[in-house]
């Protein structure tokens, strides 16, 4: 018999409102997750008021249901006091654990207050076991959406607990690895204000809009597998929808703890009624086709096909339902006023009758169940936990680490090549530190710079330790946080690329122990980059912005959208990146960053190393007219900070 963890099987399920924290604990979650008006990624959902969080503990610990406070966006230096504040001021008011994007704050969290769970959200990106080991103090980790089974089950065998999502919408890029709403709309992602532009249309269809994560089938797969948790996606849903999807993975699991696994049928059909774009399990279940490129919106369950305005209905339907009605490349909506079945008007009709249900709707067209009078909100079990107490708390005055200003080194130009020809171009333009991927098979030894993937699974990673010895590099620049582990075999200069949201002083700080060097998040501003205490990074200053890294194939060699914006795309390693419409450039921009303290700074522009290492290394030495060479090149968030 398969060992049962019902002691650690967690059910988490949204709460972006009092509407649906209700609907949650009615419906049998053992935890809520949710966020106040700062710091949350869901920052556009109501949310709560610091005022009201002390009510939402009292209600949900009376009815045995756990808090878990969202503080998951990056957080800007000047903002540090205001998080931490925040953070005291929940704590104070009970709430049970706190899910942080920061892996830099765990240590400070874990030794200044006692009692509260640290979990590490999944944006991130912790993907391998090498990265889960720098937070073994995590209460748990929140896993990417990308991992298979198999990588979770290695990760949990490194001795940490793990959380995976069962329900809900799937981003199309890796968790925390996505620029696109920040560099098109100015709404950052990684802040909570994500715009969803892989909702939006490309190349006239729908090639990044996602299917949504169904894995209520693998429940006893994954409670063998050892996860801890078992998170519903939805914070910006409605009641009904956390209503159905808490029962549905309610009842999945304690049938399952009973000793007889069910799937739900009726919550199955219900939540397919309520929201879906199409069901799959992902890459847990190890499905490739993850996208649903004909409408991004919720359609809701198939109801049948228009025939002589009559329609074979496949499941039960009532007059006052409501109903999508897709023709070709449109989609309406309708309420159900009326039904005719045999000739006679009936209030509903069952799965097989044929019926005039009444709709303006052409033949051929597929009829779609979006909403039924007989879903409810009020689930028909009761749950009976005995309620939470914990010991009075006080506000807590954390202590942040001591930060000490740390000045730049001498000028080094960084240059990222895409060919072993560009490489040495480049180095011979001037570039002081060449890149070049050290998966390609005319990596040379010891002679330029390796790059490591920002997406690298347990085999990969070991495979690149290995090249590494094998090739010994003039220094590494790595987007992949499992790296720093095993820095120290190392003895060459290390860099982090900016996918790892150096974002703080405290983030350079906790990477300065690894004796690395990160380049900074792009979504700072020249001014937000000036007021960090450390000057001893590396600035972006020029080429292709990366917005999204992906596991999900894309055979398009660029995007279009309706705009016309052209978002090339490439292959890396084992992903794909889309990268933004127009390439960044500082030009004489870099001038006030070195002023500002800086000395170090990132080019990566493919096949271009050479020229650009040649060009900054003049603006840098001297003031060029640089009026004509920022044609067609964007600022980014140079000037204009994300919200």
């Amino acid at each position: 018999m398969p060992v049962k963890h019902s002691a650690t099987t967690e059910l988490l399920s949204p709460a972006g409102d009092w509407d649906c924290l209700r609907a949650a604990v009615s419906n049998g979650a053992d935890a809520v997750y949710l966020g106040t008006r700062e710091f949350n990624a869901r920052i556009n959902a109501r949310n709560f008021s610091l005022e009201e969080l002390g009510k939402v503990v009292d209600y949900s610990h009376g009815h045995g249901v756990r808090v878990y406070l969202t503080l998951n966006t990056l957080v800007k230096n000047h903002e540090l006091k205001r998080f931490f504040g925040v953070l005291s001021r929940a704590y104070a008011l009970g709430i049970d654990g706190v899910i942080i994007q920061h892996i830099s704050f765990l240590e400070t969290i874990k030794r200044d207050f006692p009692g509260l769970k640290v979990f590490i959200s999944t944006q991130a990106a912790i993907g391998n076991t090498d990265s889960a080991s720098l937070v073994q103090s995590a209460d748990r980790i929140i896993l990417p959406r990308e991992l298979s089974l198999e990588e979770i089950k290695r990760i949990i065998a490194s001795g940490v607990s793990a959380e995976v999502f069962v329900h809900g919408a799937l981003c199309f890029s890796y968790s925390g690895l996505c620029l696109f709403s920040s560099f098109v709309s100015s709404r950052s992602g990684n802040r909570g204000s994500c715009a969803q532009l892989c909702r939006q249309q490309y190349n006239g269809s729908y090639p990044l809009s996602t299917k949504e994560l169904c894995l209520v089938g693998q429940i006893p797969t994954l409670i063998e597998a050892g996860i801890s948790g078992f998170k519903i996606e939805g914070r910006m849903r409605s009641p009904l929808y956390v209503a159905v999807a808490t029962r549905l993975y309610r009842k999945a699991i304690d049938s399952y703890l009973a000793g007889k696994f069910t799937v739900p049928e009726k919550e199955l059909t219900e939540i397919e009624v309520v929201f879906n774009r199409e069901f799959t399990e992902g890459f847990i279940g190890g499905s490739k086709n993850l996208v649903s490129p004909e409408k991004p919106m919720n359609r809701g369950a198939f109801l049948g096909v228009m025939e002589n305005s009559e329609i074979v209905v496949q499941r039960p339907v009532a007059v006052g339902d409501g109903v999508g009605i897709w023709h070709k490349n449109s989609v309406s909506g309708a309420v159900i006023k009326e039904i005719i079945a045999a000739g006679n008007k009936v209030t509903s009709a069952a799965a097989g009758e044929r019926v005039n249900p009444g709709l303006d709707a052409k033949d051929g067209s597929r009829i779609y169940l979006t909403s039924s009078t007989g879903i409810r909100v009020e689930p028909d079990f009761t749950i009976v936990r005995s309620p939470i107490t914990i010991p009075a708390r006080k506000i807590v005055k954390p202590v942040l680490p001591e930060i000490t200003p740390v000045t730049s080194p001498a000028l080094k130009l960084l240059v990222k090549a895409y060919s072993l020809a560009e490489a040495r171009e480049s180095i011979q333009a001037g570039a002081d530190i060449v890149f070049y991927d050290i998966f390609a098979p005319d990596f040379p030894e010891a002679e330029i710079g390796a790059y490591l993937p920002r997406i690298m699974d347990d085999a990969a990673l070991s495979r690149a330790f290995d090249l590494l010895k094998q090739k010994r590099p003039a220094a590494i620049l790595t987007g992949n946080a499992g790296f720093l582990p095993r820095r120290a075999e190392f003895n060459v200069p290390v860099y982090l690329d900016y996918s790892l949201n150096a974002f703080n002083d405290l983030d350079l700080l906790f990477f300065g122990r690894y004796n690395v060097t990160p380049v900074l998040s792009p979504e700072l501003t020249l001014q937000e980059m000036a007021g960090l205490q450390n000057k001893d990074v590396v600035v972006f200053c020029h080429g292709y912005v990366v917005l999204v890294n992906t596991l999900i194939e894309l055979n398009d060699r660029k995007l279009v959208d309706r705009q016309g914006l052209s978002f090339p795309v490439r292959q890396e390693g084992s992903y794909w990146q889309v990268l933004n419409s127009r390439p960044f450039g500082l030009f004489n921009d870099i001038r006030k960053l070195q002023a500002a303290g800086f000395s170090q700074f990132l080019i990566d522009h493919p096949g271009k190393g050479a020229h650009f290492s040649r060009l900054y290394r003049d603006l840098l030495q001297q003031d060029i007219p640089d009026r004509r060479l920022r044609k067609g090149y964007t600022a980014g968030h140079l000037y204009r900070p994300v919200a």
